[in-house]
């Protein structure tokens, strides 16, 4: 076991960006509001179940987000219910999904799966797929191949469960460098079995272990096992990760990592108190640099009172306050799944939960939750059109179009999914940053990415883990409002070094490595030198793509597009400029008009004698 030691206390290391892709913020939008691009898109694909008598199947469903292919943009995994298949939507670049997990083995038609994950827990740099089950439906572990497929690796693996599994997180609390899991069951008078060592013979060779008696984790306050999910985080800001789990009536627990292979419980029941913690999500809420914790449950003023969502502010040594009526959260109905994301990108995390229940819920909006900037928070969902009053179960939060806005993709049990399209949120500008790593964690688990803004600084932690039955991509993405920059972002990599970026342009994406460069490595320009990027997009492109730039000089300009070998491709641009804003098309042609081949390449700016670049992704 490694010492135990606070990872932002280790030396900084020279400024190492492994790749940079850019992508131009949108066009201004009147009004910030969702439009549910199900149907366009073809991400509204159906779960259809033939019961819903049982806890369970009313609760079956899920989606996972994630690059499964690599190719820049995120895909996703739904589930489909045991009337159908499950669905692998690959996100094609252009607005649209393709549904292909027939061919890539992923579609277990009549089963009743239940969330799902995707996570690189083999170290190869594909994110492999962890998917849950109930009544009767074992749980499923695929292995990436590499290729757009998958592998069923789930009797190879080591795990041994007879449980329903709704959710499971990955992360690397033994900080040995690989993922390990953890699973959630809501199972009544059953055993422990929820978390599993990644004993993996190195990279590619993945054994997992049960630990739970070992880690001294265990769920149970009453007769049974209520887990519903599980967030990895670093909760006492120690540089080693603990987690928290939102269980139903009143059993939700925190557990501190006590740095030598085991955990303490160290739940304050008189805080952590939510009467049925359904959804969870972990993140820095008020900007205080630690991490807090919202919890949603069941509010019912009426009949047998329920006590609703839980706001469980850290107060920085993993110990919580309960700030509830402060932040306003408390009335959610029915919650489940829930993100924080800055979806107006005003520099502060708003909340988004689904709703619903059989029986007398139905009918019941979607929250969300946007933040005043003052730690309270306005509930607009209604007003911004994410008020779906479907049977709402699974959440995930992402940008697929790649416009520097976060947009909401929900899984609905036995009904169609939804896909809300931010229209508006990238008036405010915004920084994406991912994260990748040598083998095991090539997601760079565990992480913390801090963007300083005008002396105010937001705090990121990677994760693998759980909205309820669903997950978010293992991306940071900051709201930046009116700034242009961030004076400086800090990446804490979880081997205990860190990395310093100082005046970083906003509307851009950043894939950054702790390891050194790959390939040709970008220059980040700062508004002080006089020439700014302003991105690229759309960028991966299928037929070309526009370079934005800024200069504050008249001066004789270049834009040139090369290879990865170093090889011209093309001059977009050779003439003089004024200073102002400036937007330059590549077609995705060389010089003679032939169209270029799929691949990396690289464009640079020379404005008089600045110099700037960034890196395209062509895909044919």
């Amino acid at each position: 076991m490694p010492p135990h030691r606070h990872p932002s206390s280790s030396p900084a290391i020279p400024l190492l960006v492994a790749v940079i892709v850019l992508a131009a913020a949108g066009p201004a939008t009147a009004q910030w509001t969702f439009t549910d691009v199900s149907v366009a898109s073809g991400a509204g694909v159906a779960h259809t179940v033939n019961n819903l008598s049982q806890p369970s199947q009313k609760t079956t469903g899920g989606v996972a987000c994630g690059d499964y292919n690599n190719d820049g943009w995120l895909d996703l995994y739904a589930l489909g219910g045991n009337l159908g298949s499950n669905h692998l939507l690959r996100n094609n670049g252009d607005g649209t999904f393709s549904d292909v997990a027939g061919p890539a083995g992923v579609a277990n038609a009549g089963t009743w799966g239940c969330g799902a994950v995707f996570a690189d827990w083999n170290g190869d740099g594909w994110l492999d797929l962890f998917v849950g089950g109930v009544q009767g439906t074992r749980y499923k572990l695929y292995e990436s191949d590499g290729d757009g497929t998958f592998t069923d690796v789930t009797d190879s693996t080591g795990i041994r469960v007879g449980l329903d599994t709704y959710s499971a997180s990955f992360g690397d609390p033994d900080r040995d460098g690989d993922l390990d899991l953890i699973m959630a069951h809501w199972t009544v008078g059953q055993g422990y079995t929820h978390l599993f060592r990644n004993d993996g013979n190195g990279p590619f060779c993945t054994q997992f272990a049960p630990v739970d008696s070992l880690w001294g984790y265990t769920s149970f306050r009453s007769s049974g096992d209520y887990t519903f999910a599980h967030n990895f985080a670093d909760l006492n800001s120690d540089g080693w990760t603990d987690f928290v789990c939102a269980s139903d009536y009143n059993t939700s627990h925190v557990y501190l990592n006590d740095g030598d292979g085991t955990f303490t419980d160290v739940t304050d029941t008189t805080v952590i108190n939510d009467d049925n913690g359904m959804g969870s999500t972990v993140a820095d809420y008020d900007r205080d640099g630690d991490l807090d914790w919202f919890v949603t449950s069941i509010y019912d003023s009426g009949g047998v009172p329920k006590n609703g969502n839980r706001m469980y502010r850290n107060l920085g040594d993993g110990t919580f306050e309960d700030a509830t009526d402060h932040a306003g959260v408390r009335d959610g109905l029915w919650g489940w799944a829930a993100t924080f994301q800055d979806f107006n990108n005003d520099g502060w995390l708003d909340i988004f939960h689904v709703n619903g229940w059989q029986n007398g819920w139905d009918g019941n909006p979607s929250r969300m939750f946007v933040a005043n900037g003052d730690c309270t928070f306005t509930e607009q969902a209604a007003a911004l059109g994410t008020a779906n009053d479907l049977q709402g179960r699974g959440v995930a939060a992402f940008d697929y179009d790649r416009d520097g806005d976060i947009d909401l993709f929900l899984s609905n049990t036995n009904a169609n999914a939804v896909l809300f399209r931010n229209d508006g949120g990238n008036d405010g500008h915004w920084l994406d940053v991912k994260l990748t790593g040598p083998a095991p964690n090539t997601e760079q688990i565990g992480a913390r990415v801090l963007a300083t803004v005008a002396g105010a600084t937001q705090l990121w932690e990677m994760r693998c883990g759980n909205n309820f039955l669903s997950q978010d991509p293992a991306e940071a993405h900051f709201g930046l409002g009116g700034a242009t920059v961030v004076d400086e972002l800090e990446v804490q990599w979880p081997d205990g070094t860190t990395t310093i970026l100082q005046n970083v342009p906003a509307d851009q994406r950043l894939v950054l490595s702790p390891g050194g460069p790959t390939g040709a490595a970008p220059t980040v320009s700062a508004p002080r030198d006089g020439l700014v990027l302003i991105g690229a997009a759309p960028n991966p492109s299928r037929a070309g793509t526009v370079v934005r730039f800024q200069t504050d000089r008249a001066a004789r300009t270049r834009i040139r597009v090369y290879d990865a070998a170093g090889r011209a491709v093309e001059t977009l641009l050779d003439e003089l400029l004024p200073a102002g804003s400036h937007a330059v098309t590549w077609t995705g042609r060389d010089a003679e008009g032939s169209r270029a081949a799929s691949g990396i390449y690289y464009y640079v700016v020379r404005s008089g004698n600045l110099e700037a670049s960034g890196r395209l992704a062509l895909i044919r």
